[in-house]
């Protein structure tokens, strides 16, 4: 073999394998349930606010709130970001995190929240 087939052989094998690293630290959707029982993974959970329950923001970069996945089951959220002023207006919240089984907490690092339209006709 040529110098320049192995040398080729060796960049393809190396970027054969950022991807595969890539790919399992990339975070999946899912729900709580998934997340709690894959502990130390990341998952984006979609999900509503439970509005009966208020925001709370004890200190900077710090919220916490309750949520509710697609398939009903509701837990603590503790976000780690700051979060726009009408956050808990909000009709849809993805986040991004850590699910801790021995707390029965989710641990988030990122959120979008999808706030009601302005664009609705008011009846």
């Amino acid at each position: 073999m040529k110098k320049v087939e192995i040398a080729l052989i060796i960049v393809v094998a190396i970027t054969i394998g950022i991807i595969f690293s890539y790919s399992n630290g990339a975070s999946r959707y899912g729900n709580f349930t998934e997340a709690f029982a894959a502990t130390g993974k990341t998952f984006k959970i979609i999900g509503t606010l439970n509005k009966e329950i208020p925001v709370k923001t004890p200190q900077a970069n710090l919220v916490i709130f309750n949520m509710f996945d697609k398939q009903g089951k509701e837990v603590k959220v503790y976000l780690n970001e700051t979060v726009q002023e009408h956050f808990n207006r909000s009709d849809q919240v993805v986040i991004t995190g850590k699910a801790d089984s021995e707390k029965n907490v989710f641990f988030a690092t990122e959120h979008q929240a999808k706030c009601p339209s302005k664009y609705n006709d008011e009846k």
